[in-house]
């Protein structure tokens, strides 16, 4: 589909969705604004400053089995208000309370413990789905339970410790929501955040402290209060007006006359950049996804799709005092474009004193370092997989397979089973569909050996975790299996189709049928917050002394003095009749007409013990006639259940029943504002 600029200006923000609707890749469009908001709320480019995220300090250190050092850091995930738009605050969700979280800086080798608290509402405050989550730290080789598994859930009250090794060389990591279906919302709420690994050859080589810059970029659409707007398009993306670097609109930054390491994340969860200077010079690449090039690379401009990193130099010497530079986005296909997403942000060269301290402050640096991924080559393979990325009937698929099909093996489908250290070769082709797809393969890091039959583009040429997979094309990638056995997941990084239902696994060194150590789901659960015991064996250490926040907060904070936001009481379980073998509650039930409608609840055996297993189907109860089946929802571990049905029948529910596969039932009336 191809719409004009002056279609598109005809038909206006979000109506543009509408009128055309999504389902069938875009081409290129171009409108003047999405968001609701009065035009003297709407963010101006480059007036704020850009905000630089604080640094995590360990709360403490412990001492492991194995003599050890364990440094212990604690994240709550909660909800916090966000300056972003002009006269008005935007609701999120943030770890700690703030978009991006806060940093978290380690060292190689450097063993952490991250203790994961889940204290946001039951339900999202706007959406209404059920805010579980799973915390998945993008770039890490951890072991499947401690990898933010989709199904690997953590409800309210309860926290998940996850462990880090570290082992890996230097890179830009990122954690971020995985909760299976949700993790496109959760983290456009805010729900993301940088996490650097450092080593002794990347801080010999690069600019480090100040002049090492984390930039978030993300967009969004806003109400016309100033919250968070979401359309997903038919489950095709979700694509904003507002640029936001480091959680604020298209900031500006002071630099001195020196060379800047910048770390660019694309943080957003449908939209692609292809950036370059204003000035049209080009920049350094120094690092990919997984870490060092082996060789620096001068670029014009690149393409980056969601969940990549970029780490890049640039030599702001060759810039007289006065001069801004910025960085822009030419963009790509099959994003939807409007008046300033071309621009990012800004920096301004000042005149102050040149801090030439520290490595590549005048120099650029040329030879890097090499790297096991990069030193692979295709006679080592030992099998070559060919995989699709394709849409059946609103569905995304790798392969032909799909997350649902995985839950409904009982999680032992798998897309491919290497052996432990087995190298393969997996070419990936999109020939249908039209869209571009950001593929990520969890664990490992890959090689990118071809794109279409030629060499792979300058600044993809060191280790990646995530591929650009564009219209039409087909990537060969070489990678090596391991170093754990277990099951990982393979998605798409544009959020919404992962959610809808562009997601499987494979399983390295292990048959699915056989016993797991290392279950995604079972071997580490979470457990109540407050109840997180330290590891047998070790012992409390003083806290360690780290580094302290920087000066300039982020732009998203907590705020103490708003009210928490409120829990509509659970109706209370209904007396068990007898023979009933579980109590079941319904605790959202909504439908708005000829919109989605969402229900949720619990199914737990009498006395409050989660039931563990079964189903609740939800059924449409109009007096004088039979109860209308509205669909099944399954109970997981905890007792909880949800449903939600896309899109909603054309006639008003207004009371809804939900019997258990155990026995159990309860009614509701429904919310139909």
């Amino acid at each position: 589909m191809s719409v004009s600029r002056r279609q598109a200006l005809q038909i206006g923000g979000v109506g543009l969705f509408g009128a055309f609707g999504l389902a069938v890749p875009l081409t290129s469009v171009s409108a003047k604004a999405a968001s609701q908001l009065d035009p003297k709320n709407m963010p101006k480019p480059f007036q704020p400053k850009l905000p630089i995220p604080s640094v995590l300090a360990p709360e403490s250190t412990t001492i492991g089995a194995d003599g050890k050092p364990v440094h212990v850091y604690r994240i709550r995930q909660t909800v916090g208000m966000a300056n972003i738009i002009p006269g008005l605050k935007t609701p999120i969700l943030g770890y700690n309370g703030t978009f991006p979280g806060p940093t978290i800086e380690v060292n190689q080798g450097e063993r952490i413990n991250l203790e994961m608290e889940n204290t946001l509402p039951l339900f999202h405050p706007q959406w209404g789905y059920r805010l579980d989550t799973s915390t998945h730290l993008h770039g890490s080789a951890s072991l499947p339970q401690y990898d933010g598994y989709a199904n690997d859930i953590t409800g309210l009250g309860m926290c998940k410790d996850y462990e880090y090794p570290n082992f890996q060389p230097a890179r830009t990591l990122w954690y971020h929501d995985h909760a299976v279906h949700n993790t496109a919302q959760s983290v456009y709420s805010g729900l993301a955040g940088q996490y650097h690994l450092h080593d002794e050859v990347e801080r010999n080589l690069l600019p480090q402290g100040s002049f090492d810059v984390p930039l978030t970029i993300s967009d969004a659409m806003f109400a016309r209060n100033g919250a968070l707007a979401y359309n997903d398009n038919s489950h095709s993306g979700l694509w904003g007006d507002v640029i936001l670097v480091n959680g604020a609109p298209w900031p500006v930054m002071k630099v001195q006359r020196r060379i800047y390491r910048f770390r660019i994340l694309n943080a957003s969860i449908a939209r692609s950049y292809r950036f370059q200077l204003s000035t049209g010079d080009p920049v350094t690449m120094v690092a990919t996804d997984g870490g060092l090039m082996p060789t620096a690379q001068q670029v014009t401009s690149w393409r980056q799709a969601g969940a990549e990193r970029y780490e890049i130099l640039i030599d702001f010497s060759k810039y007289p005092a006065g001069k801004r530079v910025e960085l822009r986005n030419l963009s790509n296909k099959n994003n939807i474009d409007y008046d300033n997403t071309g621009k990012v942000m800004a920096f301004d060269v000042t005149g102050d004193a040149v801090d030439t301290s520290g490595p590549a402050a005048k120099v650029l640096p040329t030879l890097l370092a090499g790297s096991s991924t990069m030193s692979l080559t295709p006679s080592q393979s030992v099998k070559t997989r060919r995989m699709r990325l394709k849409r059946d009937n609103e569905i995304w698929t790798i392969g032909g397979m799909r997350w649902d099909d995985v839950v409904k093996s009982g999680y032992k489908k798998v897309l491919a089973n290497p052996d432990l250290n087995d190298v393969e070769i997996w070419e990936v082709e999109n020939s249908s569909g039209g869209w571009f797809h950001p593929l990520h393969i969890h664990l490992v890091d890959f090689q990118i050996l071809s794109r279409n039959g030629r060499a792979p583009f300058a600044y993809e040429r060191g280790p990646k975790d995530v591929v650009y997979v564009g219209e039409g094309e087909t990537v060969r990638l070489l990678m090596q299996f391991g170093p754990h056995r277990g099951r990982y997941m393979i998605h798409c990084h544009n959020l919404p189709h992962e959610d809808h239902d562009m997601m499987a696994q494979f399983s390295v060194g292990y048959n699915p049928n056989d016993p797991d150590p290392n279950d995604p789901i079972e071997a580490s659960r979470p457990v109540p917050i407050g109840q997180v015991a330290p590891a047998q064996g070790t012992a409390e250490l003083p806290a360690a002394e780290t580094a302290q926040p920087t000066e300039a907060a982020a732009p998203v904070t907590a705020n103490p003095a708003a009210p928490p936001v409120a829990q509509a009481p659970a109706p209370a379980p209904a007396a068990a009749p007898a023979g009933q073998k579980d109590v079941v509650t319904i605790t959202s039930a909504r439908h708005r007409l000829n919109k989605d409608m969402t229900f949720a609840g619990t199914s737990r055996v009498a006395g409050g013990v989660p039931a563990g297993s079964g189903s609740v189907t939800l059924y449409d109860v109009i007096p004088g006639q039979p109860p209308a089946r509205l669909g099944t929802a399954p109970v997981n571990a905890l007792g909880n259940w949800s449903l939600t049905v896309k899109p909603g029948p054309t006639r008003q529910v207004r009371t809804v029943r939900a019997d258990s596969s155990r026995g159990g039932t309860a009614t509701r009336g429904v919310d139909t504002r």
